[in-house]
């Protein structure tokens, strides 16, 4: 296996491709059935992740992006198939600002060294072209399994999580992770990011296990009542919050129950 990734399978059929040295700490997840196989993002695009596909299957595999975020869609250009939200689909067609991304491959953000050949002053994210644009309530057929894609704007507009009913999977995007949520971004909406909480605290009884785009998975249902609980508490007021700066400008620090919310 390529050693920038670390590869587990933790389903039978489910696994997944983590980048965990960089700070991003990014999950990608092969979906596969007997017949296809889908992905769930392609990373930073910093190494190869189809060389590690192939090593794991030899089925037709379709990307599907859970947004448009940089460290979401850097391996796209490898593959033919790609759906993403229609709100973002454009995103992926003039790709990312190179200078955007120099902050992400500063030596800081590496916890070892990149992969040999790879070279931080080059560091770009091709443009991708999506053959399919998702709306709420599409479903993504592998074989015998089915994702259904829920809508869940808030980080981005056309953010998504893609949910196995039958499995009690939630692949939960940037929604949901067990690091400080964003949700300051230029095109984040608190507002969105309340309502989205709220649809999947009423699946939290059906969940059995949440794969998440950052930090550590899986992890228990019970974190999406934890983070929509901690929005809730920020919405009423009186939640203390400091400054901090980003690559975005200024923005609110809420510590909330373990939970840190970047805010416009």
């Amino acid at each position: 296996m390529n050693d920038w990734f670390v590869v587990d399978e933790f389903e039978e059929g489910t696994w997944c491709i983590q980048e965990p040295y960089h700070m991003e700490g990014v999950c990608s997840y092969l979906v596969l059935s007997n017949e296809e196989a889908l992905l769930i993002d392609t990373g930073l695009g910093i190494s190869n992740i189809k060389e590690v596909v192939e090593k794991i299957t030899q089925n037709p595999v379709e990307v599907v992006n859970t947004h448009s975020h940089f460290d979401h869609v850097g391996g796209n250009h490898r593959f033919k198939k790609i759906a993403i939200h229609k709100n973002e689909a454009r995103h992926l067609e003039r790709g990312h600002n190179p200078e955007m991304l120099q902050y992400w491959v500063e030596p800081e953000m590496f916890i070892k060294p990149p992969p040999v050949g790879f070279s931080p002053e080059t560091y770009s994210i091709k443009p991708s072209r999506p053959n399919r644009q998702l709306k709420d309530g599409d479903t993504l057929t592998i074989g015998n399994r089915t994702l259904q894609v829920l809508h869940t704007p808030g980080h981005s507009p056309g953010s998504i999580c893609l949910w196995e009913e039958s499995a009690g999977l939630l692949f939960s995007g940037d929604t949901i992770y067990d690091d400080p949520i964003y949700a300051h971004l230029p095109h984040s909406d608190f507002d969105d990011y309340v309502r989205s909480l709220s649809l999947l605290c009423s699946l939290v009884p059906q969940i059995s296990k949440v794969f998440p785009s950052h930090g550590q998975t899986p992890l228990e249902p019970m974190i999406i009542l934890k983070i929509a609980q901690a929005f809730q508490q920020v919405a009423q007021g009186g939640v203390e919050y400091w400054f901090k700066e980003s690559p975005w400008g200024r923005v609110r620090v809420y510590q909330v129950d373990g939970f840190s919310l970047y805010l416009k």
